[in-house]
């Protein structure tokens, strides 16, 4: 299920940044909200993160990267669910992945919150591997 909804975020950002859909409910938003009107620092900062988001160039590659993710969750789920010692490795090391932006975060700002969740991640790494005895004598 995590799979299809990510896939379908993935194909809704392809479809609606090539048809400039995001742009124009950027710009109706703008309108709607009345920001132009407004002269305070929210109002203003509001209305550039609109423009901006329309006017987003990187949204194949997002769009990508979570057709890709959806790929990995989905390959996970259907190998746990046939019960295979790959799918198990995959998860140790898909969720690894995140340890290093994890840790790029905390460095450049350190907060409570931050440094729970990277202790976390490593945690759960070293848990599942240690207790599925993943990467024994390798």
């Amino acid at each position: 299920m995590k799979s299809a909804i990510l896939v379908v975020l993935g194909l809704s950002l392809l479809i609606l940044g090539r048809t400039g859909l995001l742009y124009q409910w950027a710009v109706a938003a703008d309108r709607e909200l009345l920001l132009g009107a407004d002269a305070t620092f929210i109002g203003r900062l509001i209305d550039r993160l609109l423009v901006y988001v329309g006017f987003f160039q990187h949204q194949t590659t997002i769009a990508l990267v979570v057709i890709a993710y959806a790929a990995v969750e989905g390959t996970e789920g259907i190998g746990l669910a046939l019960r295979r010692r790959w799918a198990e490795y995959l998860i140790v090391v898909a969720t690894g992945l995140f340890i290093p932006y994890e840790v790029w975060e905390v460095v450049h700002k350190v907060t409570l919150f931050r440094v729970g969740g990277l202790l976390l991640n490593v945690a759960i790494v070293v848990y599942l591997a240690y207790r599925k005895r993943l990467f024994v004598g390798v």
